[in-house]
């Protein structure tokens, strides 16, 4: 009888607890997504890296964000443009094209190991589940199980301080076949928003690696149609820093 209640007793304990990490798992998430949303216009200025077994290239690049979360990129020298607008809103004019052309989830920008959806900020709508896989210290790793995507699983590591993503295996097909890893470093506070100064992409089977160098700051002026597609196709009259001036 009283290993019955014992027994009885653990399953109502380990139903409980794991029921409030869930509930605390999706309220840390929720803080996450509102952390990597922005409250005003931001800039970043930096280098664009692509290496692959052919060579290395590199070109400045240029990234506006405005609140909550849109993007617009720039690739100097070369070209590409992107412009970011919701979830799957992605809109990509390449050095060849006359307009611009809504991208699909899985297309690469700048011939790089990032995806337009890899560019996407964090958005707990994107995922249909959300399970902690590890914790330790003050980080916390969570499978996430997307919803429309090119990745069957997606595996993040977030500093549980800050709030930010740290780390991201990307699985594609199955739930095990491990296709990309992604890292944000360098953190450092720009007004009251933690920013990565570098953002990197591996691609194994390609043997492959993008980074993003970047240095951040706040208001930035550009014109109000740079996130309009159709402009896409017009210069757009950013005024870039002098070093990377070709």
């Amino acid at each position: 009888m009283r290993t019955t209640i014992f027994a009885l007793l653990l399953v109502l304990t380990v139903g409980t607890r794991a029921h409030a990490v869930i509930d605390d798992l999706g309220k840390f998430l929720h803080t996450v997504e509102e952390t990597t949303a922005v409250p005003a216009p931001l800039r970043a200025d930096g280098e664009f890296e692509v290496v692959t077994t052919e060579g290395t290239r590199r070109a400045a690049v240029a990234f506006i964000v405005r609140p909550p979360a849109d993007s617009y990129i720039e690739v100097q020298k070369t070209g590409p443009k992107a412009v970011l607008l919701g979830p799957g809103q992605a809109y990509v004019l390449k050095d060849s094209s006359a307009k611009a052309d809504q991208a699909p989830l899985d297309a690469s920008f700048a011939d790089s190991d990032f995806t337009c959806e890899d560019l996407e900020p964090f958005r707990m709508a994107r995922y249909n589940d959300w399970r902690i896989s590890d914790e330790t210290g003050n980080e916390v790793t969570v499978t996430l199980y997307p919803k429309t995507s090119q990745y069957s699983l997606v595996v993040t590591t977030f500093d549980s301080e800050k709030y930010v993503p740290l780390k991201t295996l990307y699985y594609r097909e199955t739930l095990n076949n491990l296709v990309k890893m992604r890292r944000n470093a360098d953190y450092g506070l720009v007004g009251r928003k933690w920013l990565p100064a570098s953002i990197s992409m591996e691609s194994f089977k390609l043997r492959t690696h993008s980074t993003f160098t970047l240095h951040w700051t706040q208001n930035p002026t550009f014109p109000p149609e740079l996130f309009d597609p159709v402009f896409l196709s017009h210069p757009s009259g950013l005024v870039w820093p002098a070093a990377a001036a070709p």
